[in-house]
């Protein structure tokens, strides 16, 4: 009886131990990090660009997230490939976050800048910077969602 069960549990820890690849169990939570931190940042800008959030908060939440960035990265680098697939993985996940955490300090920058003067005049670096640095943190969260898939992290 001890012996069946035994059996059995190294059977269910096989089976399970092959659902997914090691490599996307140690990428899933970087990935994920990153996803957040992207998708949040995008939002502040969304809703900065709507004037519903102020530029201190907009530039807070971009700080914050280059902080769950570099988390992530540091994780993510921490991560011995094991196959050439492992490691192209790895580095295209690299190259993306990089790319990200480009876009979020570019995001931080326009959302401190002013977005309107005094005299009512809304022609300034912020308002004209915004919209480009969406276009970036959409592009980077495209790039991201389709490696994610790429490596099976939903």
């Amino acid at each position: 009886m001890a012996a069946t069960l035994a059996a059995l549990i190294f059977l269910g820890g096989m089976i399970t131990g092959c659902a997914q690849s090691p490599s996307t169990d140690a990428l899933k939570g970087p990935a994920k990090e990153a996803a957040s931190a992207v998708r949040t940042a995008s939002l502040a800008v969304d809703l900065r660009l709507q004037e519903r959030a102020t530029a201190a908060a907009g530039t807070t939440t971009a700080d914050d997230m280059l902080k769950g960035m570099q988390s992530a990265t540091d994780e993510l680098e921490s991560f011995g490939a094991k196959t050439q697939e492992e490691q192209s993985l790895r580095d295209s996940m690299l190259a993306c976050f990089s790319t990200i955490s480009r876009s979020l300090i570019h995001a931080r920058d326009a959302l401190a800048a002013p977005t309107s003067a005094p005299d009512g005049g809304k022609n300034l670096a912020g308002s004209v910077q915004l919209p480009a640095v969406q276009g970036e943190l959409r592009t980077a969260t495209e790039q991201l969602d389709e490696l994610m898939t790429k490596a099976g992290i939903q």
